[in-house]
């Protein structure tokens, strides 16, 4: 059971109620914590006093909103107190015969279907029973006035958006006993963790219509490519690469032009959302020899022949740039705070390469070290790399940094803000070193031994798509999934969509642990650990 962050709750509210896309339910909201690096990780989402306050006021208002007519619709005669507005929620029973006797039978097949697109799942008739207490309450209040028909729905949409039904996702197991025992995923389970992982939203018709029909796990490869190619696929672009490279953050950056930061962010946004519909191999992220630019970002790079605020796909100089760690987005942040010299932080650029790019965790600094005295505007003496070079003097510094370091200074050759340079404070850039034993000089042959690190970005990239899938952090007993995950990947040529969906068939996102009773333990061999794929055969 979790609660649907932020984003997730914002984004239903709009698909369920039909509302425009310019609808933010959760402006407002308390902000969600991040856990394993994403914020729709379940130790995490929480519930407060002052989220359900919000909850209640938006479930008034949206409920509001979404019953008053379309606009361009004309309503003739007394329509609207037989029918409803011009709502899509009242599309269902639009057909039903048009009498004030039947009003009630109209509004209950309304909201079956809303219901059935709220939960996400088939509702029972005493759920169905419940939303209609509220309808039945409207008109015995307010009688057969124009506005009843609509204010009834509204009423028992507004006790649906309260149920912890909506607000919450929830995986129950038909044939629970208590025990925590695992168990499958029916379709309607399924489609939703598909949506929430690739939309960040409810499913959509189609889904619903597999799910109804028992058939979205055989047809699960047609519904992921479909899914990648719809415009919701943006979301996770926006979401699951926005907090796995932390260029959410980017907009928060000083001393960088404003409109040129949302330029940066765009680019890598537009980069990997090329990946993903385009089902280039995720080793592009690596080493591409393309990008996306405006007008501003190309300016900043040296670019010729690009005008305009519309972004474009082009060549890269090999000689200079190529993949991610080259974005001016990632460069720039991982140079913070960038004081009016933009200078750079090389043991930032290369804590996030090895954390983000290949999962490697480091430990913090000893408590007993003193940062480094820098003062961001002042004029330095030396260049950073050899002002950053103090810290392997330190014993218990040196071995931290002699790991990070290296994947830093292979990227001097680029400003605080990500323009490339020869020198830095009238020295030459020294952007060579040695890294698991094997010298580099230069970005280019930087960028070549990452490439022969493939293997281990596979592996540290499905790691954290696998966690942002599931809404947790990838415990030991995941590893035989994982291997099987990347092993099919690889076989595939890295291909996008077979990422998302051999993520998709594995075991842990298919299948569930059920709940255990009170004083209960769970049943022996009930542990999450994926079996061989000829034993699941």
């Amino acid at each position: 059971v979790r609660r649907l962050n932020n984003r997730e709750y914002a984004n239903t509210l709009r698909d369920l109620l039909y509302l425009p896309d310019t609808y933010n339910a959760s402006a407002d909201f308390p902000a969600d914590e991040r856990g394993e690096s994403f914020d729709n990780n379940a130790d995490t989402l929480t519930l407060s006093p002052v989220l359900i306050e919000r909850y209640l006021a938006v479930a008034q208002n949206a409920s509001l909103e979404a019953l008053k007519p379309r606009p361009g619709v004309v309503i003739e005669g007394n329509q609207a107190n037989i029918s409803g507005s011009t709502s899509r929620l009242n599309d269902p029973g639009r057909s039903f015969e048009s009498d004030y006797a039947n009003r009630m039978a109209k509004v209950e097949i309304n909201l079956k279907t809303f219901g059935e697109r709220a939960f996400r799942r088939t509702i029972t008739e005493a759920e169905l029973a419940g939303m209609m207490k509220f309808v039945q309450l409207a008109f015995t209040h307010e009688g057969l006035s124009d506005q009843t028909f609509d204010r009834s729905m509204s009423l028992a949409i507004r006790a649906a958006l309260m149920s912890p039904e909506f607000l919450f996702r929830m995986e129950r197991n038909a044939q629970a006993d208590g025990k925590g025992a695992i168990f499958a995923l029916n379709d309607y389970q399924l489609a939703s963790r598909l949506s929430y992982f690739l939309w960040s939203s409810m499913p959509d018709d189609a889904l619903y219509a597999e799910a109804k029909a028992g058939t979205l796990k055989q047809n699960l490869e047609a519904q992921v490519a479909r899914m990648l190619k719809d415009p919701q696929g943006i979301s996770l672009t926006k979401d699951f690469l926005g907090q796995w490279l932390e260029i959410r953050g980017l907009d928060n950056t000083p001393n960088v032009d404003k409109a040129l930061l949302t330029s940066m962010k765009s680019e890598t946004e537009q980069f990997f959302n090329y990946i993903v519909t385009n089902n280039r191999p995720i080793t592009d992220l690596l080493y591409a020899d393309y990008t996306f630019v405006d007008a501003r970002l190309a300016k900043l790079y040296g670019i010729s022949g690009v005008t305009g605020d519309e972004f474009r796909k082009v060549p890269v100089d090999l000689a200079q740039r190529g993949g991610i760690m080259t974005h001016a987005s990632i460069l720039t942040l991982t140079s913070k705070p960038l004081g009016e010299g933009l200078r750079t932080s090389p043991v930032i650029r290369g804590k996030f390469i090895l954390e983000n790019l290949f999962n490697q965790k480091l430990p913090p600094p000893p408590p007993d070290v003193p940062a480094l005295a820098l003062d961001t505007n002042a004029q330095l003496k030396g260049t950073v790399r050899q002002i950053f070079e103090q810290h392997r003097n330190f014993p218990s510094c040196a071995g931290c940094h002699a790991r990070m370091d290296p994947y830093g200074f292979a990227l001097e050759n680029y400003a605080g803000n990500g323009a490339w340079r020869l020198a830095d404070n009238g020295d030459a850039v020294d952007a060579s070193g040695v890294i698991d034993g094997k010298a580099f000089a230069g970005p280019v042959a930087f960028r070549l031994m990452l490439a022969e690190r493939k293997d281990d970005f596979r592996r540290a990239f499905i790691r954290k798509i696998l966690s942002y899938a599931l809404g947790r952090g990838i415990q030991g007993f995941d590893r035989p999934a994982v291997e099987d995950i990347v092993a099919k990947v690889k076989a595939d040529g890295d291909t996008f969509v077979s990422v998302i969906l051999n993520v998709a068939r594995s075991y842990p996102f298919q299948n569930a642990r059920g709940s255990l009773a009170s004083g209960e333990k769970p049943v022996a061999g009930a542990k999450l650990v994926p079996v061989s794929a000829e034993s699941r055969n």
